[in-house]
C-alpha cells in the first residue's frame, strides 16, 4: 500500500522499456510472474471516455501485448476491455463498423455495452435511478425491468475468465468524480448502468469506493498503469487539448488510491499555474476507498519510487 513506481518513457512515448522495467520491478518485489495460470488469459481494462484526444495509448497496449507475450501468453488471450464501443473505436482500437472481426492487432476486443458481458447474478445494488433507460441502463440489450434498475452489473470476463487483468486508466478532471483515474476506470467504467452516479460528488464517490471494495471485481485486478505523458487538468472528462499537461513518465501501483492521489495533486498543480480554482475538497472516493482497506490517500504515507530503465 502507497508504494507508486515511476519510469521515464522514451522520446515519442515508446513505451516498451519503460512496461518492461516496471514489470521486471513488480515480478522481482512480490516474487510472481506474471505468465498464463489455470485459465490462461489476461484482460488490459482501457480507458476510451474521452475519445480519441484523451485514451489509453495505444503505444501503451502494444507494449503490454509485447511483455505479456514475452511472458507466454498469446495475443488470442489477450483481451482488451472497455464498456463503451464507441469511444473505443473512436481510440482506433475497436476496428470499424466494416470489420467483421473485433481484434486489436489480434487480441480480441470487448466492448462490455454491446455484447453478453455482462453477468445477470453479479451486481452492486444502489437506490439510485438508472440515468437513461433502455441505453446505459440494459443488460444485454434488453430493457430494464423495474426490479433491476436499482442495479449495476458486473463485467463476467474480468470476475471468471482470466487470470488476472491490468488496469490502464488515463488522468482527467471531472465535475461529479473531482478526478478520473485509476478507481474510476477499474469501478464505474467497468459496470453497466453507470451514468447514475453522476449525480453529484456525494453519489459518484460513494459508487466508486463501494464497487471498488467487491472482493470478485478486484481481487483480479493486479496491476494499475497510468501514463502520465497527456493528462487533462480543466474541462474533462470531454478532450481539450488546450487543458492538457504532459510529464514524459509511466506510473505503475498495486494500490488505485495511492496513483489517484498523485493525479489530483498533478492536477491542482496544473491548474494553480493557469490560474484556475483547484479540486477542492479532495475527491471523497479516495478517503472512502482508504477506509475500506483499498489503499492509502495521506501523501506522506505514498512513496514515489522511480525505476531506471532497463532495470
Amino acid at each position: 500500500m502507497g508504494l507508486v513506481y515511476e519510469s521515464a518513457t522514451t522520446e515519442g512515448t515508446d513505451y516498451v522499456m519503460a512496461v518492461e522495467s516496471l514489470l521486471r520491478v513488480y515480478e522481482d518485489q512480490t516474487a510472481k510472474a506474471l505468465e498464463p495460470g489455470l485459465l490462461g488469459k489476461v484482460a488490459l481494462k482501457v480507458n476510451t471516455r474521452s475519445g480519441a484526444g484523451l485514451s489509453t495509448p495505444r503505444s501503451l497496449l502494444r507494449a503490454l501485448i509485447g511483455a505479456l507475450e514475452e511472458r507466454g501468453f498469446v495475443r488470442k488471450n489477450i483481451l482488451i476491455v472497455d464498456s463503451d464501443s464507441y469511444g473505443l473505436r473512436q481510440a482506433g482500437i475497436l476496428p470499424s463498423l466494416a470489420e467483421r472481426e473485433l481484434v486489436f492487432e489480434g487480441c480480441p476486443v470487448l466492448a462490455l455495452n454491446g455484447g453478453n458481458f455482462y453477468d445477470p447474478d453479479w451486481f452492486y445494488d444502489s437506490p439510485l435511478p438508472p440515468a437513461m433507460r433502455g441505453i446505459d441502463g440494459n443488460i444485454q440489450g434488453e430493457v430494464m425491468a423495474e426490479g433491476v434498475q436499482r442495479k449495476s452489473f458486473l463485467p463476467r470476463p474480468l470476475l471468471f475468465e482470466v487470470d488476472f487483468w491490468i488496469n490502464l486508466p488515463v488522468g482527467c478532471d471531472d465535475p461529479a468524480l473531482g478526478v478520473d483515474g485509476a478507481l474510476a476506470n477499474m469501478t464505474l467504467w467497468n459496470v453497466s448502468n453507470s451514468r447514475r452516479f453522476l449525480v453529484n460528488q456525494a453519489t459518484s464517490s460513494a459508487a466508486v469506493a463501494e464497487i471498488a471494495a467487491i472482493p470478485e471485481l478486484v481481487e483480479k485486478a493486479l496491476l494499475h498503469i497510468m501514463p502520465m505523458d497527456l493528462y487533462q487538468f480543466i474541462g474533462g472528462p470531454f478532450f481539450n487539448s488546450l487543458y492538457t499537461h504532459r510529464e514524459p513518465v509511466l506510473r505503475m501501483s498495486s494500490d488505485p488510491v495511492a496513483l489517484d492521489r498523485l493525479l489530483y495533486d498533478a492536477i491542482n498543480e496544473r491548474r494553480r499555474l493557469a490560474g484556475c480554482p483547484e479540486i477542492l475538497p479532495i475527491p471523497q472516493q479516495l478517503p472512502f476507498a482508504a477506509s475500506l482497506g483499498l489503499g492509502v490517500f495521506e501523501r506522506e504515507a505514498i512513496e514515489l519510487r522511480r525505476v531506471g530503465l532497463g532495470e
